[in-house]
């Protein structure tokens, strides 16, 4: 079973960081920074062909991204659903995704905010995952 989320995020400048993998250091939610489960990796990338894709920890994630001026738009996202030992993380994660706005690359580091400016989540850049069959 799959479920599909739509998702709008404004970029800053326009530049999107194609191919490239970024892991959650952690995500804001409720006011508290939420870390990922010890035992799970969270993760985002995004892919050429304007393809995004990613893992909650437990569950993936896949869909397609575009970007209009300082617009980007998440469309055709799905997931899988499975029933995960820290469910409040998963859908955490997914709620910082669907409130993001802006974003800033320093570093190593991708910073994701709301349209208020409040940081949603703090990835860092690791390198590309193969995924199990």
């Amino acid at each position: 079973m799959a479920t599909v989320f739509m998702f709008v995020m404004c970029s800053n400048n326009g530049n999107i960081p194609i191919e490239s993998n970024w892991e959650v250091e952690y995500i804001c939610s409720d006011n508290r920074e939420m870390a990922p489960p010890a035992d799970h990796q969270a993760t985002l990338a995004f892919l050429g062909d304007s393809k995004i894709s990613g893992t909650t920890g437990c569950n993936r994630f896949f869909g397609e991204f575009s970007v209009k001026g300082e617009n980007l738009h998440f469309d055709n996202v799905g997931s899988t659903r499975m029933m995960c030992p820290n469910m409040a993380f998963e859908t955490a994660f997914i709620g910082a995704v669907a409130n993001t706005c802006t974003f800033t690359i320093n570093g190593d580091h991708l910073t994701l905010k709301d349209n208020s400016g409040n940081i949603v989540a703090l990835l860092k850049k690791i390198e590309p995952i193969a995924l199990e069959n």
